[in-house]
């Protein structure tokens, strides 16, 4: 007699974390305090020296798992001492379930196959090459990608690389890449010879909820979450207008927030079931390259590119501005226009970046192809309070007078901001403002991409020479 359907799937759930490397047993009495409990799948592997065990629940069911089946599994979880627990449904998890994972250590995984790709994809690790040791900024280079956007978590540094379409997970004190794995693929028509060519969507930006990555997909349909825990896609959640748009999550990280750069709206997406409602943006608005949400007032920032009006006038070209939204009013309260005129249009700028500033009251704009550099906002009534402008130094070699410091970050008693055309990162007194110091980041295509503050330096990602700087504070102050 053949075994039934739902002992086939338990096999094969255990095979595949066999194949990732654990020692996988299946329906094993595990004792704990209070009871001893048959598990599914019981998974043990050594990370770091340190022995691991993951308890997998298996429920090949019609129907999707409740949350009375999660709660059951947190239990046994705290009672055997497990790291971490997994429940695999392919049809998937109701609300409640989902709900009451959130904050756990319970991954919910909605397709076996997918996991195992993602998980296996994710098992190389590569150490980051010095190039020059004599060199006072350290560039450290990756072996094939070629890291733009960047999120520090914790310990980990996680990079979006573009060359590639993937996402490396980066240990800056060791300069080693411990994990890496592959966006989705898609394909496509060579534009050359019209031959059949299969792609990768690159990554876009990224944030943190809840032990989960969420990023968009740039040509992509979907905004993607991946448990860090375990390294797989978990889930594809379909916005309208696809995943180009920016980022951005609340303090408790319960809600994640996507403003389409394709549609006029920002979605507010529940970090835990994954459901998502539209809001559009003001009337007229269109494109967004950067969004923050304010750490402790209900507050939404959405840099929009196109369709402003200054002093009720919409000028020919971008009239680009930056919305505030009152989420617990749900309503906008504030547009400040950002748009230059100059002889009777505006020009092509764009809000780029974001950067909220706790203890001055100030909201930091980095803008794209304007001359005004960054501008200051009041964060509560959205006013421009003064631009911080930059010049052109010789190492601008593009045909544009602006420089488009198109990152900035906080640093101690610093404002940084990377200024892309320029190729340097430039220091800024926090308090007054005052220029203080600048660094040349060396000479690539289209110039560095992302900055953060990690311990005593400012990582820069360069993608066009496939690393990152890691400049000294102390250069800066």
């Amino acid at each position: 007699m053949s075994e039934p359907e739902w002992k086939r799937y338990q096999q094969a759930t255990a095979d595949v974390f066999r194949r990732l490397g654990c020692n996988a047993q299946e329906d094993l009495p595990v004792a704990g305090v209070r009871a001893t409990h048959a598990v599914d799948v019981h998974a043990t592997f050594l990370r770091a020296g340190i022995l691991c065990t993951w308890i997998i629940e298996c429920k090949l069911w019609k129907s999707r798992v409740t949350k009375e089946k999660v709660l059951a599994l947190k239990s046994i979880l705290e009672d055997v001492g497990a790291d971490r627990g997994i429940i695999v449904s392919e049809m998937g998890f109701q609300s409640g379930a989902q709900d009451a994972a959130r904050g756990t250590n319970i991954t919910l995984v909605t397709s076996l196959q997918e996991f195992e790709h993602t998980a296996l994809a994710a098992t190389s690790e590569a150490p980051l090459a010095l190039v020059s040791a004599s060199d006072p900024i350290p560039f450290y280079r990756f072996p094939q990608h070629a890291p733009h956007e960047l999120l520090l978590v914790g310990d980990t540094l996680i990079t979006a690389n573009w060359q590639d379409g993937s996402i490396s997970l980066v240990d800056p004190a060791k300069k080693v890449i411990t994990r890496t794995f592959e966006l989705d693929k898609y394909e496509a028509v060579s534009p050359h010879d019209g031959a059949r060519v299969i792609r990768t969507h690159l990554p876009g930006n990224l944030v943190l909820a809840d032990g989960r990555l969420f990023l968009g997909q740039v040509f992509s349909d979907v905004v993607v979450v991946i448990d860090l825990a375990t390294q797989a896609i978990i889930k594809r959640i379909p916005v309208p207008g696809g995943g180009e748009g920016e980022m951005a999550v609340s303090p408790d990280q319960k809600t994640v927030y996507f403003a389409s750069n394709k549609t006029s709206h920002f979605f507010i997406i529940d970090s835990a079931t994954y459901a998502f409602e539209a809001v559009p943006y003001p009337q007229g608005g269109r494109g967004c390259m950067s969004l923050l949400r304010h750490p402790t007032k209900p507050l939404l920032y959405i840099g929009i590119s196109r369709g402003g009006r200054i002093a009720g006038r919409a000028y020919p070209h971008a009239n680009c501005y930056v919305a505030t939204y009152d989420l617990a009013r749900r309503d906008y309260i504030s547009t400040a226009q950002l748009a230059e005129v100059t002889n009777g249009q505006t020009d092509d700028a764009t809000p780029a970046c974001l950067t909220y500033d706790a203890i001055y009251e100030r909201v930091y704009v980095g803008m794209f192809q304007s001359r005004r550099g960054i501008c200051v906002l009041d964060p509560d009534t959205g006013a421009w309070r003064r631009d911080l402008r930059f010049e052109r130094t010789s190492n601008n070699t593009t045909p544009f007078p602006w420089v488009d410091p198109l990152r900035q970050a906080i640093a101690g008693s610093l404002l940084l901001s990377l200024n892309r055309n320029n190729r340097e990162l430039v220091s800024l007194d926090r308090e007054s403002l005052e220029p203080k110091a600048s660094v040349h980041l060396g000479e690539g295509r289209n110039g560095p991409g992302d900055l953060i503050v990690w311990e005593d330096f400012a990582v820069v990602s360069y993608p066009a020479l496939q690393g990152l700087h890691f400049v000294p504070l102390s250069m800066l102050a």
